[in-house]
């Protein structure tokens, strides 16, 4: 192909769709709705099929080792076939679902009907790309080119001219990069159509097209005619497209999928295979070593491949971050004292479930000890996560964590002090205490908790972003030097800002209601009283009622409910012998409940209208939650059931679970 060049590449070097910034948003969209179905156009399963007799290196075998961020989907296929029996996808299956979800659909497609003509394809061609394993991943750029002896010469050498060479030298060193990887399966039109609609994009900006061999692989690559700049390299192997944003991504991608295929038909045939050693420039992330101890706790006790992975090295995106900006002198001395550098990974898993769970996360965080400075504020502490008796069986969410509260507490103070000033923390937190209320934080009212926080959620109409009304309630060591404090407190505010009122023989405290301009939004209650050991705080008056209520045994609790006896022991197996200082049920209609709520109702669709102003979609989205033929919540929440998360904590690292039940039919 003619070498050809655009004088606006880097910037806007195409006039609608450049090639450049198309592709991220691309890939985002790949990776966002690989899984959704059509409510109108099935997959074609010929790709799927050829997937089953061939197989696609694992993206981390690819990958270099200081890859900076990662995700990857084994296999999109997989999760198109389980979103029809997962809850969402049952609910909006539902007959009576289905107009509104083609409604929906049908608005997106004309959403993408312009940027679809300029790719060639349509939305259902699009997401019908990927077709085996999917993977994105942000990686440490390569470092700059040197300039030949000549081009040096050419260069200015004023102040301002060495001033910009060595600013732009520094953005080079630390540059990101993208590495994105599709299989679309052999015989992929649609994704052929793309690559060519691509690459028509590149001759038409007039960029290089330079192609190199590489073992068995043909690599493209499109460079500006100066050769420096942004740099695009791609290539396909049996439908496996991988593309790099950056000079020599895609190229080291294509050299270790050499050296896969070579090891294995070197390996063929034989009884036993020869471990290969690898130099640090070639290892991979799957040799990485903090990548493998993430991993290796994320994989829990399923025996299937994750459905998804993911991994971030957050400290190596932060220092390329920090080294771009120019200012290191200054912002690398606080992220030490921050102890950022501490974390060096973290990561996680999504697996599916069975007959009876649904699916299975996991995220772990792995932490160098000793922790200080920012971990010293992470204190989390063994703990009872069982709910008190006076938690009602209706609760829409649960939650109860375990913390260190006075050491958390005096790491806090050091932190801002070493940031605002010895003394700050202090004169912030301690002496306002002592003169509004005569108390002091730490020596009286800390050392009074035992560490276990316990909240609560239930769902209030009208449907509204503020319609989880809560309760939260810390547990103190003696409720006689709690009521003590409590009375002290009353003392020294105005009368309106706690009236006592009493409940079921109990005194609660409530503050004067604030009233909201907006109509349908609910007002808030807010109230403390002491519940036995419970310092507990509400903001809504039958929140508060349920929960006296529960206490006296008059209605159901939440300890004895079916959905959470049920859950509680098939998350007692994951946990593996651990205590756990985290623990959180939820009933999943609840939350589905107030966006669907909320997603037909007319102060939703005005909202939409007005932010819209004159835009066409928003009008027709607007009129689409005005319809009158929604279907009650109450024919559509027996598609969900319960889910709950769990933390524990371990002498190098955070773990954090989560389940999602099937509803029981």
């Amino acid at each position: 192909m003619n070498p050809l060049r655009s004088p606006r590449f880097g910037r806007s070097f195409a006039p609608k769709f450049p090639v450049v910034t198309l592709m991220m948003p691309l890939a985002c969209l790949l990776v966002a709705t690989a899984w959704l179905s059509s409510p109108s156009v099935a997959f074609a399963q010929s790709s799927a099929t050829d997937n089953e007799s061939r197989t696609t290196v694992p993206a981390p075998r690819l990958l270099p080792s200081g890859t900076l961020a990662y995700l990857r989907i084994d296999d999109v296929n997989d999760i198109r076939e389980d979103w029809g029996e997962s809850s969402l996808g049952k609910m909006l299956n539902d007959p009576k679902m289905r107009p509104f979800v083609s409604d929906i659909y049908q608005i997106l497609t004309d959403l993408f009907e312009k940027p679809g003509k300029e790719m060639g394809l349509t939305l259902d061609e699009l997401r019908s790309l990927p077709q085996g394993q999917v993977a994105i991943a942000l990686l440490e750029g390569p470092p700059p080119e040197e300039k030949t002896d000549e081009e040096k010469a050419d260069e200015e050498e004023d102040d301002d001219a060495i001033a910009r060479r060595l600013r732009n030298k520094r953005r080079q060193q630390n540059s990101f990069a993208l590495a994105i990887m599709i299989d679309a399966g052999p015989n992929n039109k649609e994704m052929e159509t793309l690559v060519e609609r691509l690459m028509g994009l590149a001759e038409k900006n007039r960029m290089i097209i330079q192609n190199e061999q590489i073992g068995s692989i043909e690599l493209t690559r499109l460079v500006r005619q100066r050769g420096d700049g942004d740099v695009i390299e791609w290539f396909e192997q049996d439908g496996f497209y991988v593309i790099g944003l950056g000079r020599t991504i895609a190229q080291s991608i294509a050299k270790k999928m050499n050296d896969e295929q070579r090891d294995t038909s070197q390996s063929s045939g034989r009884s036993r295979r020869t471990v290969k050693t690898t130099s640090a420039d070639s290892e991979t992330l799957a040799q990485n070593a903090d990548f493998i101890a993430v991993m290796s706790r994320s994989i829990g006790a399923e025996a299937e491949i994750p459905q998804i992975t993911f991994f971030v090295n957050p400290y190596g995106i932060a220092k390329r971050i920090i080294a771009r900006s120019g200012s290191a002198f200054f912002i690398a001395p606080i992220v030490q004292d921050l102890g950022i550098e501490k974390i060096r990974g973290i990561g996680g898993s999504l697996f599916r479930g069975g007959e009876i769970v649904e699916s299975i996360g996991h995220m772990h965080v792995l932490i160098d000890p000793p922790r200080d400075g920012f971990f010293g504020v992470l204190r989390p502490e063994d703990i009872e996560v069982s709910p008190p008796v006076w938690v009602p069986a209706d609760a829409a969410s649960f939650t109860c964590v375990g913390w260190d509260i006075e050491t958390a507490f005096e790491n806090v103070g050091k932190i801002v002090n070493r940031f605002a000033g010895e003394g700050s923390f202090e004169k912030n937190t301690e002496k306002p205490a002592k003169e509004r209320f005569d108390l002091s934080l730490k020596e009286e009212v800390l050392p009074l908790m035992t560490g276990r926080v316990v909240t609560i959620q239930r769902y209030q109409l009208p449907a509204n972003w503020n319609s989880m009304a809560r309760a939260i309630a810390i547990e103190v060591k003696d409720a006689k030097e709690a009521d003590k404090l409590l009375d002290r407190v009353k003392a020294k505010v105005p009368p309106q800002r706690m009236k006592p009122e009493v409940l079921r023989g109990k005194t609660a405290y409530f503050s004067e209601q604030r009233q909201f301009d907006q109509p349908g939004i609910r007002v808030p209650e807010n109230s403390v009283m002491l519940l036995g050991n419970w310092l507990l705080f509400c903001d809504s008056r039958e929140v508060l009622q349920q929960v006296l209520r529960a206490e006296a045994g008059e209605i159901d609790r939440l300890a004895d409910d079916e959905d959470y006896v049920l859950l509680t022991s098939e998350l007692g197996a994951k946990l593996e012998g651990e205590t756990p200082f985290l623990f959180q049920f939820n009933r999943d209609a609840e939350t589905y409940r107030i966006l669907y709520e909320m997603a037909n109702s007319d102060e939703t669709a005005q909202s939409v209208e007005n932010r819209g102003g004159d835009n066409p979609m928003a009008r027709r989205v607007a009129e689409l939650m005005r319809r009158d033929d929604w279907p009650k919540w109450e024919e559509l929440e027996k598609y969900f059931s319960v889910s709950g998360i769990f933390g524990y904590d371990e002498p190098g690292s955070i773990h954090i679970g989560s389940m999602n039940l099937r509803p029981i039919e």
